[in-house]
């Protein structure tokens, strides 16, 4: 049962780590290219 449960938890901060790790290269793409945009743009 425990075992069960460990791997539970395990794949649960596995896909929050993926989670995290997506949103960090999303923000990245949009943050970049917001600059490229405004460095076009001025």
């Amino acid at each position: 049962m425990k075992s069960v449960e460990c791997k539970s938890a395990r794949r649960t901060w596995i896909r929050r780590v993926l989670v995290d790790i997506a949103t960090g290269l999303v923000t990245n793409l949009v943050v970049a290219a917001l600059a490229a945009v405004a460095h076009l743009l001025f």
